[in-house]
């Protein structure tokens, strides 16, 4: 049963198998699909606001070759959304929820996306108190309040067990290097939830664990599905097959708004890569479309 918990640990930071060919057979053969890919949307959703997806990151699966991957895209990162125009990517759950999400996403990394997991952060923070807390070494003086949210970040350096409440401060805050140093905290964040749900002393909570799990995930997956996949990423890690990386690119500053902006050649080559399949002509073709439509964008 621990098996099924290490898939939650990537549905929470924020967590069958069908024959996929190489290219996937779509119109005009525009979207790579060498793995099994699911989208997780990391969300803070209140009653009287829909949020946004602050966690984003695709998961790619190829059991064949026992290898996994975990792909962080910044919130910040600037990308076109469908009848909506130039934004950040964590606007597209607030304009459309995950479907609007799942189709930005798609078009932005060229992959075909075959299933999506949205992650609330309040369930997350629960099951960090379910699972009896998580040992993190905080890297340095991390405060910051918010006063609108209310919510306050106060951590000191140094070995600490976290509660949900803690681990909410660690996986959130951002410093100076923006997204890019939160989503190295998250993944860090992902290997210490691991190690604990992987423990011996979980099996003795594995009800409330259980419970917790259906409780802060929505998702198009079954159940079955999930048992087995969370089986093979537990096998894939034990053998060190999770590879995680992220969107190619750097911060720049738009109209007083901070953005990540992405490498698009750099990108793509990467999802090609990452997918396990050669970039076909189309594909070519379309990102060439996409990084001078980018670009022009940038230049209004």
């Amino acid at each position: 049963m621990r098996k099924l918990f290490f898939l939650v640990v990537l549905l929470a930071a924020a967590f069958i198998w069908g024959d996929f060919s190489k290219i996937d057979d779509l119109k005009d053969m525009l979207l790579l699909s060498g793995k099994k890919n699911i989208v997780v949307m990391g969300c803070d959703i209140r009653k009287d606001d829909v949020g946004r997806s602050d966690t984003l990151f695709v998961v790619m699966l190829d059991k064949d070759k026992d290898k996994a991957a975990l792909l962080s895209i910044p919130r910040d990162t600037r990308v076109k959304i469908k009848d909506r125009g130039w934004d950040k990517i964590n606007a597209a759950f607030a304009y459309g929820g995950h479907t609007l999400t799942e189709e930005t996403v798609q078009d932005f990394l060229g992959i075909r996306l075959h299933n999506y997991v949205v992650v609330d952060f309040q369930g997350f923070k629960d099951l960090v108190d379910v699972i009896g807390g998580v040992d993190i070494n905080v890297e340095k003086r991390m405060y910051y309040y918010d006063p609108y949210a209310d919510f306050e970040i106060n951590l000191r350096p140094g070995m600490q067990h976290m509660d949900g409440k803690t681990a909410m401060q660690y996986v959130r805050y951002r410093d100076e290097e923006g997204d890019i140093g939160r989503i190295r905290r998250q993944q860090k964040f992902i290997m210490a939830l691991y190690k604990q749900i992987a423990s011996k002393n979980i099996i003795a909570k594995i009800p409330g664990v259980s419970k917790q799990i259906m409780s802060m995930i929505k998702t198009d997956l079954s159940l079955k599905e999930m048992v087995e996949l969370g089986k093979v990423m537990h096998d894939m890690l034990e053998k060190d097959g999770l590879k995680m990386a992220m969107v190619p690119g750097e911060p720049e500053y738009i109209n007083g708004v901070s953005y990540w902006i992405p490498d698009i050649p750099k990108m793509r080559q990467q999802m090609a890569a990452m997918q396990d399949v050669k970039m076909s002509e189309k594909f070519n073709e379309n990102t060439k479309k996409l990084e001078q439509e980018y670009k022009g964008s940038l230049k209004k």
